[in-house]
């Protein structure tokens, strides 16, 4: 059950802070004090809940961004 809890919020700061400008999973892992390997689990689930999405920069850098 916490642990529910917990990735909901983490999955509500990862939105806050990638709706302020779109970040690479480690630029975004490094503001929440995250893994790379946990926030990816999160950053799949919002995917797969339709509420992000990636794209290329000019520097061909994956970057996330809220729908």
């Amino acid at each position: 059950m916490e642990e529910v809890t917990v990735s909901a919020k983490l999955k509500k700061q990862a939105l806050q802070i990638l709706a302020e400008q779109p970040l690479t999973l480690k630029e975004l892992s490094l503001k929440m004090d995250v893994t790379e390997k946990r926030l990816f689990k999160i950053l799949r689930s919002l995917f797969q809940d339709g509420k992000l999405k990636a794209f290329k920069d000019e520097e061909n850098l994956r970057r996330y961004r809220p729908l």
